[in-house]
């Protein structure tokens, strides 16, 4: 009797912790558009500012996401105002902050831990500066792939598309990696095709953290649910390397066969990991010009 009734269980489960993660999406899509009302646009990441060179390095002041600048209108309104944003991400007046695990932002099928159990790159957060709290959402900024075409699934992505994982000027998507913005007015694909945001796992990226700039947007470079990351021996080269950012910076769940997405006009959809390459591609970019039919995915 066990044996039949342990299926169903475990499914049931698993449809909770959907419907959380769903909700987690929908509460981050409405929050997206309370920002872009007030301030004109959807929120970006700052990564690389070199205007400011006070307290660091030229990359580190002024260094906070897009999920810093998002924090008053997903109810996180006390870990905002903890934030000093005069100085980056990684200051150490910054680090209680930025260590802070909010539930929101982890999708509960994701056996990650909370808070990493390996070194985090880049983030400048925590007692050795390699730390930062779990992050499973992640801002779209289109299809633009890596800097090295050896690591290219896709044979159709035209070349001009390799500037960088989607930076200001050049990103295709919604959500800049580097400083860009993007409002309603720029979606001419139609916000209800247009990713905003989609899921990921923890682990599967040493980048990823929402305290960390350079670790809160991904694209459609890679199929979802590519190379699924088993290593972390910080190999930049390994397909299977949770170093390697070339694969690491796509969509991934552990949802049976789909990937949760929230789209551009704040509703929450599973895209199935069968769904075709260019068909995926085409509904990460704002302004492609793309026919998507409502079968398609």
């Amino acid at each position: 009797m066990i044996a039949l009734l342990l299926p169903a269980v475990q499914a049931a489960r698993e449809a909770a912790r959907r419907t959380q993660c769903t909700n987690n999406l929908k509460q981050l899509g409405i929050a997206l558009h309370n920002y872009h009302d007030v301030v004109g646009s959807f929120p970006t990441s700052f990564w690389r500012n070199t205007s400011n060179t006070v307290g660091g390095p030229p990359d580190l002041t002024n260094r906070h996401s897009w999920i810093a600048m998002l924090l008053p209108y997903f109810e996180q309104k006390p870990v905002y105002d903890a934030i000093n944003f005069s100085v980056g991400a990684g200051g150490p007046i910054n680090s209680t902050a930025y260590l802070t695990q909010i539930s929101a932002l982890m999708c509960p099928s994701d056996p990650s831990p909370a808070q990493s159990t390996i070194p985090r790159a880049d983030t400048g957060v925590g007692p050795k500066s390699d730390s930062g709290p779990k992050l499973d959402y992640l801002g779209c900024f289109g299809d633009n792939y890596n800097d090295d075409s050896t690591f290219l699934p896709f044979t159709s992505l035209p070349y001009t598309r390799d500037n960088g994982f989607g930076e200001k000027g050049t990103f295709t998507g919604i959500m800049s990696r580097s400083g860009g913005t993007t409002s309603i007015r720029d979606i001419t694909d139609g916000t209800s095709n247009t990713f905003a945001v989609g899921e990921t796992l923890y682990e599967s990226c040493d980048w990823f953290t929402w305290a960390n700039p350079n670790g809160t947007t991904a694209g459609t470079q890679m199929p979802i649910n590519y190379k699924r990351i088993t290593d972390h021996k910080q190999d930049a080269s390994s397909l299977t390397d949770s170093y390697n950012w070339r694969v690491g910076f796509g969509f991934r769940s552990q949802h049976a066969g789909i990937v949760q997405f929230l789209f551009a006009d704040a509703h929450v959809g599973g895209i199935k990991e069968t769904i075709n390459r260019n068909t995926y591609r085409w509904l990460s970019t704002r302004a492609g010009g793309e026919i998507l039919s409502s079968d398609s995915y």
